[in-house]
């Protein structure tokens, strides 16, 4: 008896200290609980909470699991397992775990919508529309649903629909800036420039499958084309060069330019993805913060520019041009890529991109002092498997 009322008050005791936020000894308590009644189902619960505020994902992930192999009839324990698998970046098993959870509560459109995120980031992208449009059968004005399921669409190439669930986002929420952008380029208006939170919000969602989706599912090129661009009219890399990378990303195209840099400067707007961009080690500085911004900061000149598949979330380009000028060594290089343009000038198109024509590149070159060097058309990616077709250009400063 004395034993049981130990454990009893150990209990209370870690659930105190759960309320106080101090996971670390709740859990520590919890574990103790456990080492005499291993099989205790909320114990683990409680346990795999802890873990979770943590950050100890696979952990979580363990308690919560093995709460529900105990007690497989209750959905909280198999939503709290999908959310931790998810964290920890296992999908395959974070899918599944949702679908139990589904299956016990079929009205939870949060249980849906979380499904659906977890497919959309599998790469499943038709069954996490399937799962969107059930949470929001239950819930019409489930805002993240509505905004994920037209991301969705939009992706699919099912611009009418997309448009028409933009809208009722914008309904809910007016200030909704990622939506309202996406809507004026579904409706064929001509932005300036993405709202930064748009940018960033697209690309931190993004950074962990990046490159694989990149390179294996959309054949990206363009960093490969820009350094084969360099080796063509200035030749092999001499490390001598002072770099910056407009827009890094990952680091793709850093990677490919590293062989010309003495010193490489990475700057992007999504925190994620300058995460992903260190780990690639050809960096000698990271940034995150607006490439415009980053460029007026800078103290010393470059004698290379690199935006590849940058100026694609850039509609006027002269704000950029302009401040290029004030951190430019002699003989300067500024090598990017465009989206081909149809029409002098740019236009937003309704994948949400810039598309620039080659006469509006050049007038802006010859305007801020910059000769032509080599301009060449190429297919730079695949979107819904069909060549996007852009300019890459290679400018010397006069």
């Amino acid at each position: 008896m004395a034993e049981a009322e130990r454990l009893q008050g150990l209990y209370q005791d870690a659930l105190e200290l759960h309320e106080q936020r101090e996971f670390s000894e709740a859990a520590a308590c919890y574990q103790k609980i456990l080492h005499h009644f291993p099989d205790a189902d909320l114990v683990l619960y409680n346990l795999g909470l802890a873990l979770y505020e943590q950050g100890q994902f696979p952990e979580a992930a363990a308690a919560f699991l093995h709460a529900a192999k105990i007690n497989p009839n209750d959905p909280d324990y198999w939503f709290n397992a999908g959310l931790s698998l998810k964290q920890a970046g296992r999908l395959d098993e974070a899918v599944p775990a949702y679908e139990q959870a589904a299956m016990l509560q079929p009205r939870d459109a949060d249980i849906l919508y979380n499904l659906g995120c977890c497919l959309q980031a599998a790469g499943n992208v038709r069954a996490a529309t399937r799962s969107y449009k059930k949470a929001l059968d239950l819930v019409p004005d489930h805002a993240s649903a509505l905004g994920n399921l037209a991301y969705c669409l939009h992706w699919s190439g099912d611009h009418a629909q997309a448009t028409e669930l933009y809208r009722r986002l914008l309904d809910l929420q007016p200030d909704h800036v990622s939506a309202r952008y996406i809507l004026d380029a579904l409706e064929g208006k001509n932005t300036a420039t993405p709202p930064p939170a748009y940018v960033r919000s697209l690309f931190d969602g993004y950074s962990e499958n990046f490159d694989r989706d990149l390179l294996e599912n959309l054949s990206y090129r363009v960093p490969t084309l820009l350094a084969g661009l360099l080796q063509e009219n200035i030749g092999s890399g001499k490390y001598s060069m002072r770099v910056l990378d407009l827009g890094c990303g990952t680091g793709l195209a850093g990677r490919a330019i590293a062989p010309w840099a003495a010193h490489l400067i990475g700057v992007d707007l999504s925190e994620n993805m300058v995460v992903q961009a260190e780990k690639k080690g050809c960096y000698d500085q990271l940034v995150v913060g607006d490439v415009i911004d980053a460029i007026y900061a800078l103290d010393e000149p470059v004698d290379l520019l690199l935006a590849a598949d940058v100026l694609t979330y850039l509609g006027d380009l002269k704000p950029l041009f302009l401040a290029i000028l004030g951190i430019i060594g002699a003989d300067a290089l500024f090598c990017f890529s465009t989206e081909l343009g149809e029409e002098n000038g740019w236009q937003l198109r309704p994948t949400g991109r810039y598309g620039h024509h080659p006469e509006y590149i050049r007038r802006l070159a010859e305007e801020h002092g910059w000769e032509e060097v080599k301009m060449q058309t190429a297919r730079i990616r695949k979107e819904r498997d069909v060549w996007i077709i852009g300019n890459l250009y290679l400018l010397r400063k006069n």
